[in-house]
């Protein structure tokens, strides 16, 4: 028999230990911190994700908004030579690299603040260049417009 008895408490059938009895005031306080809501690891966990893509977000919109701002827009030009008047659609190019007329062939030089445009057929060759008076400097909308519509 004392076998039997050995292999019980081996398993762990031997009577467990009573805990002590605390105070019914304790008590009530015990339950009431237990009844709060505590955050647990897996509840904090989706808010990180989340603040990364707002992140993320944030930093995208900053350089769409600073990209927009930095490129050249187009303006409309009205440039005119020897009473001949005309409405151009004119990207001043990146840095002032690759500089165009959306409806000429002609390499444009384009000197705004003294309202002087110069159109080349080489810029290597000042004498392929003819000079025309702006006359009048609209938006981007505008150009936009004549885009559109032209």
């Amino acid at each position: 028999m004392s076998n039997k008895i050995k292999k019980q408490s081996l398993l762990g059938k031997t009577p467990q230990r009573k805990k002590p009895v605390a105070s019914t005031n304790k008590r009530k306080a015990t339950s009431q911190t237990r009844a709060a809501p505590q955050p647990t690891s897996s509840a904090v966990s989706p808010e990180l994700p989340v603040t990364k893509k707002s992140r993320t977000g944030l930093i995208a919109a900053i350089v769409v908004v600073c990209t927009i701002l930095i490129i050249p827009k187009p303006q409309l030009l009205t440039y005119e030579k020897l009473g001949l008047v005309t409405q151009s659609v004119y990207w001043p190019g990146v840095f002032g690299y690759g500089a165009m007329l959306f409806d000429s062939n002609l390499q444009p030089n384009a000197d705004l603040a003294r309202n002087s445009l110069y159109l080349c057929q080489n810029n290597k060759q000042p004498e392929t260049c003819h000079k025309y008076r702006v006359t009048e400097q609209a938006g981007f909308f505008s150009a936009l417009n004549k885009l559109i519509l032209d």
